[in-house]
């Protein structure tokens, strides 16, 4: 793989990714003496979205767009990531306007720490480049009409299958 190479959207994938990739394990929430990286709950469900948009990302002709049949998932991956670290940001925030100032001073200081941000500032660099660097042919109109017409392709070969099995004797 050279870097230099690479199609612009798959640059800025793959920067995306590494950046939530590195994030989850720095602290996302910290308190008093300690803190609470991303690889915990669901911020696991996360760390996998980065890792499957990276590679998805590598993957192919490295040169050209990211091919219909895999941009979708690498768009959703990065939405995903947003909606799954925007509603811990939002959490955490809920939960703490609820804490007293007596609560607060024994954990001394808490709050969301630099990696949530590291986490949110990727998961947005992959939604971007695969939305705004895609090809004329990918649109999310036409790729969920061929994503429905995959599944119900495999529905119907998963039928056909069932009825020809041999019986039992």
């Amino acid at each position: 793989m050279n870097f230099q190479q690479l199609h612009k959207q798959r640059k800025v994938i793959i920067i995306g990714a590494a950046l939530g990739l590195i994030a989850c394990f720095l602290p996302w929430f910290s308190y008093g003496l300690g803190s609470i990286n991303g690889m915990n709950g669901i911020g696991v469900l996360a760390f996998v979205l980065f890792i499957a948009a990276g590679l998805l990302a590598l993957a192919g002709d490295q040169k050209a767009n990211i091919p219909p049949k895999m941009w979708l998932p690498v768009l959703g991956a990065g939405a995903v990531n947003i909606c799954i670290i925007g509603y811990l940001i939002i959490r955490w925030e809920s939960a703490m306007s609820g804490a007293s100032s007596a609560e607060s001073s024994v954990f001394g200081s808490v709050g969301l720490s630099f990696g949530i941000w590291a986490a949110i500032v990727g998961a947005v660099l992959i939604t971007y480049g695969a939305y705004r660097f895609r090809s004329a042919e990918n649109n999310l109109k036409d790729s969920l009409r061929s994503l429905k017409n995959d599944v119900d392709k495999a529905i119907a070969d998963k039928g056909k299958d069932s009825n020809t099995t041999p019986p039992h004797s």
